[in-house]
């Protein structure tokens, strides 16, 4: 009886121990999933306009080839100018058009809010550097918001674009 009753006991042993080595092991991950950084929730059909706005053929025109968005933005952080017009106005004035065409706000219409940015961005930790190219917004956000972003390659850093949009 007493054999029995001792092989019982290093049974129930041996499965604590495996029990609590899963406990560690979850834990382990538990903590782990908690320390990344959150995930940014994109909207497909933001994301598609940036990416077909970036694309757009400007009215800017260097010698006479006509640049598209993301060539202005590159022209407008460097001071260029398309002829007499400096580039950042003319990226202004079609970024506009094309956020006003694409994302109506008026009373009956599903989006009351977007919010464009455009800045450059060098270096990572505490060297970074931010400098703003553009910003663009119109209405308030009342609704359940959601967002998409690009960049690009310019020089040493990036350029980010990104846009929020507030559905009602």
């Amino acid at each position: 009886m007493k054999i029995k009753s001792r092989r019982a006991q290093n049974e129930i042993v041996g499965f604590v121990i495996i029990v609590v080595i899963v406990i560690i092991i979850g834990l382990f991950f538990l903590v782990y999933y908690l320390r990344q950084d959150p995930v940014k929730i994109e909207s497909k059909n933001v994301d598609n306009f940036l990416k077909a706005s970036l694309s757009y053929t400007t009215e800017c025109k260097v010698y006479i080839e006509p640049l598209n968005m993301q060539r202005l933005i590159k022209r407008c952080y460097d001071g260029g100018y398309c002829k007499d017009t400096g580039s950042c106005e003319i990226l202004n004035e079609t970024f506009s058009e094309l956020l006003e065409q694409a994302w109506r706000i008026e009373d009956e219409q599903t989006v009351n809010y977007y919010h464009l940015n455009i800045y450059y961005r060098e270096g990572d930790g505490e060297d970074v550097i931010n400098e703003p190219i553009l910003g663009i917004g119109k209405g308030n956000c009342t609704g359940s918001e959601s967002g998409a972003e690009e960049f690009f390659k310019h020089g040493q850093g990036n350029i980010f674009v990104t846009l929020n949009i507030c559905y009602i």
